[in-house]
């Protein structure tokens, strides 16, 4: 029996370790290279070789062969008797076949699809993720900016071909959203719908295109409770980018600086007064001086400073050594941030029932001191099936965001990156400061302890007492409920909410120090209290019956809806305008106190239908068409009807292609949406109620500091309304204003026509994809606001006058040159986007018009930019003022028409790339991206310049001619000698004459080189920066590398409680490269805003420094 045993297991031993040869076979007869052949089940495994060969030694009792390989389908064998197995593959076109969500909710074959549609996974942004999910789209979708913000619970630019009005889906209903109410931890997938075409069921809407973002359901093997765990968490420790500042030079003007009144400027020695004096009389409170830093230059020099030891008694204040003790303020002062996210999710699914619940928690710890943010994001998908035929399914998020403190970057006497850089002197120490009401200057409760009380604040005093909460709760939810009427159509009815509710409160200290221009402020106010409140409440009600048929050789698909939207919002902003008491920061505590209230409503009734018809494999046919009824235009011009065709053929399905070529698909569409008066965005309830209407936000006479609060609106703008606004007081009393913007009782919509064209191409048996889009988009007669005469009692008037043309180009390269699932893999995803747009008409037959700044020219690009420029004369010199060192400016510049263009505002051309490499169980990815090409305007470098903070105005030649004025005043003594010379010319004779802003009779002109010689602070802060606009815009191209992710894949054993596990070392915005790298260009995506014809990032705000994020993510499943 032994020897019987022994036998057989040598014999089973024998049958498990036989080898099985054989041969992969390509369609066209020959072999197939780097096919794998694995047993099932088993880490047993090869590849074919050049000939399509193999040999493979089983180890299994009943083996079962896997063959698969990229491009083709993917074979089981179960292993006979025969030592030898050859199969030829199948070629697949998998990645066509996918069904994707397009708009409605509606699911379509790709190949079928007749638009430009790109889908993410939602896996591919949850690691190296933002703390905002937008965010984590740029570069991943062709056609898609996303401009990346520092700034916290800002809402990002998002722009698509251009346009900044993008509409939001989630699982088919279109959401209010500021962009943080979203955790990519719940998201399936995003289908980016790229314009009207793709977007027309969508409506006005959808005119700009929509992302439309399906969640995550019900575990998919139904299986029991599949549990989820991803944490992700990273610090920001290093400056991407951040202005830098010159630490020559303390703050003063024309060399001098002491902590006194300010008075009449007297030079005298040392030892007299000190430097200089301004009129010699030692003050408790430095709140008269506005000063830059152009002041004397570090050298221990004794100068009265504001923390020199001061006699109460006499009055008289010691002077100190001036050095630059505050050198590396901004560092010490900023701290490490951190982005730490938690998501817990379960999932499940039964025969008639599926569920996932999941729970998000992201915490942010910002580089500002006392800056944090807290959001919570519940989520909850479920569905029923009572019998096969009746499913009732839902889906509800609550978002809840809370912030103690938001951080204000810009231009102002509250922004960090204002008082530490761009009028921030480096002679003091943050660190003394800590004691926020140190004496004498302080008083606890009442009075800072600041170095100057006249344009900054302290930054400590700040970090702890000036306060700007943050509180939202953001729901949106659905119900649906279908009903499978027969095999071909099937019924839906779904009624949506969404909703938000925002209160933000700013408690200004006692003693905070404001713009001196504000009528209201004084030094010494007790501060100010704000409570700005705003509320949202939509539901969308909509029905669908679709049909799905097979006739023969014909498919047919056809879908039929109505809908229903009803809008409400409701804001309150209102300010003590100075608080009676300090510290009791309530509305009731005030001086005299202010509320302003603005609601808004909106109804939109539709109807659209969708039919799609294919024939064989040939072609499929497809039109939509929706009719809107809405509120928001006059009666007879306020319904209107949208249709769309579209039409795609996979060409290589009956045409023979080149061997090169695995797939060949050619699409072509045409849309025709309508556009009404409403408006993406919104602001505080002040300044819609002095000016009537959603229309540019500016800051009024109770928004004289810090930034306005922009949400989420898509609603009525009344642009079109005339109506009653309070704006201001008339002997003492409120007086009410009539709108100064003439209605216009006969608007009609905007029309946006779109026409595009496709090819999407696989090569090398599918490893290489190309998807190519060209777009044609008229959009017009836009409404705007047509200028009238005075005499009419009027400003403007509203009228359909402006026709736009744009057009484009989208590629998207895809694939995986590599793929070997046991070794090396390599899968590469590259976009490339450009368009241009043009003005094609003016209403009245115009050839030019200024709107909001902007100087337009029918056929002339819209982002192009005029302003003031460098006079210069035939070899290109800089001409001067005779006499004045300043750039000469040609005259008549105050009218926009008479400017020369400065440039292009708009990026050349935006890309990304994304590779991912692969080997075994270790992979790492990484991501470049950027926009080359524009201009954009160097905020920061003017102010600094005119601050004198900037590098540039301490080195080369400013450098040289600061060190040799400071020299000359024998350290405050004498009166500085002016020593710059701009390089450049001046008109020796002749008289110019001028076409826009450049001389044209040359000939008939002699120049002379420039010799005239004045300050620094004079040619920076007077002759350059207010007269020429062109020295200040740069280069917009950037270049970013986005995020690197190397992970681990942990090999789990069969039958093991874990489903899944993983770690990933991740870094975010790690490499910046530009031109300029004292503020992120990356902010902003776009040059030019269409939806109101206005210029972005032609002046843009200070901003807050970008930080690198370095960190580790883990996935665990079970």
């Amino acid at each position: 029996m032994v020897l019987l045993n022994c036998l057989l297991s040598g014999g089973s031993a024998f049958a498990q370790e036989r080898t099985i040869l054989g041969k992969v076979i390509a369609p066209d007869g020959g072999g197939l290279l780097g096919v794998t052949i694995q047993e099932k089940g088993a880490q047993n495994f090869t590849t074919t070789d050049a000939g399509g060969n193999y040999a493979l030694t089983l180890k299994s009792q009943s083996p079962v062969l896997v063959f698969s390989f990229i491009g083709y389908t993917t074979q089981e064998v179960a292993v006979g008797k025969d030592n030898r197995i050859n199969i030829s593959l199948v070629p697949t076109n998998a990645q066509l076949n996918e069904v994707i969500v397009t708009a409605l909710g509606i699911k379509k074959e790709v190949k079928k699809i007749g638009y430009a549609v790109q889908e993410l996974k939602g896996e591919e942004i949850t690691k190296a993720r933002d703390v905002n999910p937008v965010q984590g789209l740029e570069g991943k979708i062709a056609g898609l900016s996303v401009g990346a913000n520092a700034e916290m619970l800002t809402r990002p630019q998002v722009v698509m071909r251009g346009n900044t009005d993008i509409l939001f889906v989630v699982d088919g209903v279109p959401i209010n959203s500021d962009t943080w109410n979203i955790s990519p931890d719940d998201v399936e997938s995003y289908s980016v719908l790229k314009g009207p075409n793709a977007a027309a069921l969508y409506g006005f809407r959808g005119q700009n295109g929509a992302i439309v973002i399906t969640t995550k359901r019900g575990s998919k093997d139904k299986k029991g409770w599949e549990i989820n765990v991803n944490n992700s968490a990273m610090v920001e420790d290093t400056w991407l980018t951040v202005p830098k500042s010159q630490t020559e030079y303390g703050r003063g003007t024309n060399y001098l600086y002491q902590y006194a009144q300010k008075g009449s400027y007297t030079y005298a020695p040392h030892g007299t007064n000190g430097n200089g004096t301004y009129g010699g009389v030692d003050v408790l409170y430095d709140n008269s001086q506005r000063l830059q830093e152009y002041g004397p230059r570090f050298e221990g020099q004794l100068i009265k400073q504001y923390d020199g030891p001061y006699d109460p008694t006499t009055g008289v204040r010691t002077p100190t050594p001036w050095t630059a003790r505050g050198a590396n303020n901004f560092d010490k002062f900023m701290e490490i941030g951190l982005l730490n996210t938690v998501n817990v999710s379960a999932a499940t699914s039964g025969t008639n029932s599926d569920i996932r619940m999941s729970y998000s928690h992201t915490f942010q710890k910002g580089r500002n001191p006392n800056t944090r943010l807290n959001v919570d994001n519940f989520n909850l998908n479920a569905g029923y099936n009572f019998t096969p035929r009746l499913r009732l399914e839902g889906n509800a998020n609550i978002n809840v965001q809370y912030s103690p403190n938001i951080p204000d970057a810009s231009y102002g006497p509250n922004s960090y990156t204002y008082m530490f850089r761009v009028y921030g002197s480096s002679d003091y120490d943050i660190n003394d400061l800590k004691n926020i009401y140190k004496g004498p200057q302080g008083v606890p409760d009442l009075t800072q302890y600041a170095p100057e009380y006249g344009r900054e604040n302290s930054a400590w005093f700040m970090a702890e007492r000036w306060m700007r909460t943050h509180n939202k709760l953001d729901i949106y939810s659905y119900l649906k409920l279908s009903y499978k009427l027969t095999n071909d159509i099937n019924l839906a009815i779904r009624s949506q909410v969404t909703t938000w509710d925002q209160l933000r409160t700013e408690q200004v200290p006692s003693s905070a120090n404001l713009n001196t221009y504000l009528s209201w402020y004084y030094f010494g106010w007790y501060g100010d209290y704000r409570e700005d409140h705003r509320n949202l409440l939509e539901n969308n009600t909509d029905f669908l019956a679709t049909y799905n048929k097979k006739v023969s050789d014909w498919t047919i698909g056809a879908n039929v809806g109505a809908s229903s939207r009803a809008f409400s919002y409701k804001s309150s902003w209102a300010t003590t305008k100075g608080l009676s008491q300090p510290g009791i920061y309530i509305l009731s505590n005030t001086q005299n106190g202010a509320t302003f209230t603005w609601d808004s409503k909106m109804q939109v009734y539709s109807g659209y239908y969708s039919v799609d018809i294919g024939y064989k494999n040939f072609f499929t046919l497809s039109t939509t068409g929706r009719v809107d009824n809405l509120s928001t235009l006059p009666s007879g011009s306020n319904t209107f009807f949208y249709p769309s065709v579209s039409a795609s053929t996979v060409l290589s399905d009956y045409i023979d292609m080149p061997s090169a070529i695995s797939f060949l698909k050619v699409r072509a569409s045409f849309a025709d949406v309508k556009g009404a008066l409403t408006s993406s965005s919104i602001g505080t309830a002040y300044s819609l109620a002095t000016n009537g209407y959603v229309g540019p936000q500016t800051l009024g006479n109770y928004l004289g500091y810090g930034t306005e609060d922009v949400t989420s609106y898509d609603g009525p703008t009344y642009y079109n309304q005339n109506g009653y606004s309070i704006t201001s007081y008339y002997n003492g009393g409120t007086s009410v204003n009539y709108s100064t913007n003439l209605a216009d009782p006969a608007l009609k919509p905007y029309d946006v026509q779109s026409t595009e064209g496709g090819l999407d191409i696989r090569f090398l048996k599918n490893r290489l994809g190309l998807d190519a889009t060209y777009f044609r988009t008229v959009n017009g007669p836009n409404i705007f606001q047509n200028t009238l005469p005075s005499s009419t009692g009027y400003y403007s008037e509203n009228a359909n006058g402006l026709t736009t043309l744009k057009t484009g180009w989208e590629l998207t390269l895809s694939g995986s040159p590599f793929r070997n699932p046991h070794g090396f893999s390599w899968d590469i995803l590259a976009n490339w986007s450009t368009f241009r747009e043009t003005l094609k008409s003016i209403y009245g037959g115009l050839s030019t018009i200024s709107l909001n700044g902007h100087n337009y020219k029918v056929g002339e690009r819209l982002d192009a930019y005029y302003s003031t420029k460098f006079v210069r004369d035939g070899s290109g010199n800089i001409v001067y003022g005779t006499g004045t060192n300043a750039p000469l400016v040609a005259p008549g510049q105050s009218d926009l028409s008479n400017r020369g263009l400065i440039g292009y505002l708009n990026p050349d051309f935006a890309f990304g790339i994304n590779n991912r490499f692969s080997y075994k169980n270790f992979s790492i990815s990484f991501q470049f991206d950027g926009r080359i090409g524009g201009k954009i305007y160097d905020r920061v470098l003017y102010q600094g310049n005119n601050g004198g903070t900037s590098i540039e105005s301490a080195s080369g030649a400013y450098g040289a001619a600061r060190r040799a004025e400071w020299n000359s005043t024998n350290q405050g003594q004498n009166a500085p000698v002016a020593a710059y010379v701009a390089p450049g010319v001046v008109i020796a004779s002749g008289t110019p004459h001028y076409t826009n802003d450049q001389i044209d009779n040359l000939k008939s002109l002699t120049f002379a080189n420039n010799t005239t010689a004045t300050t620094v602070q004079t040619y920076l802060s007077s002759g350059l920066g207010s007269n020429v606009d062109e020295y200040y815009f740069i280069d917009r191209s950037f270049v970013k590398l986005r995020e690197v992710n190397l992970t681990y894949n942990f090999r789990l054993k069969p039958g093991s409680t874990l489903k899944g596990l993983s770690v990933s070392l991740i870094g975010r915005n790690l490499l910046y490269f530009a031109k300029r790298k004292d503020f992120d260009i990356d902010q902003y995506p776009a040059g030019y805003n269409n939806s109101n014809f206005s210029a972005n990032g032609t002046y843009p705000d200070l901003q807050s420094a970008t930080s690198r994020r370095f960190g580790a993510n883990l996935n665990v499943s079970f």
